[in-house]
C-alpha cells in the first residue's frame, strides 16, 4: 500500500486476516514440531563426546516456549 493509506491497509488486513492467520498457525505448528524433533535428536547424543548438548537443548526449550506463547496468542485471536 502506497502513501501510508491506513484505511486501505486496514481493509486489506481484514480481508486477508484468515489466510494470514492460517499461514502463521501452520508455520508455528511446524516449527514447534521441528524443535521437538531436533531436541530429541540432540538428547540422543553422548554428552561426553558432545558437551554442548545441554546448551542446545536449553536454547531449543526457550525457542519452543516462545513459539508456544505465539501459538496461544494466535488461538486467542480466533476467539
Amino acid at each position: 500500500v502506497q502513501n501510508k493509506d491506513s484505511a486501505t491497509t486496514k481493509q486489506l488486513n481484514q480481508q486477508y486476516f484468515q489466510y494470514t492467520h492460517q499461514a502463521l498457525v501452520q508455520h508455528v505448528d511446524s516449527t514447534i514440531a521441528l524443535i521437538d524433533e531436533l531436541t530429541r535428536k540432540a538428547m540422543s547424543y553422548d554428552i561426553s563426546t558432545h558437551p554442548r548438548v545441554p546448551v542446545i537443548v536449553a536454547h531449543n526449550n526457550l525457542v519452543r516456549e516462545t513459539f508456544g506463547k505465539v501459538k496461544d496468542e494466535l488461538y486467542q485471536m480466533m476467539q
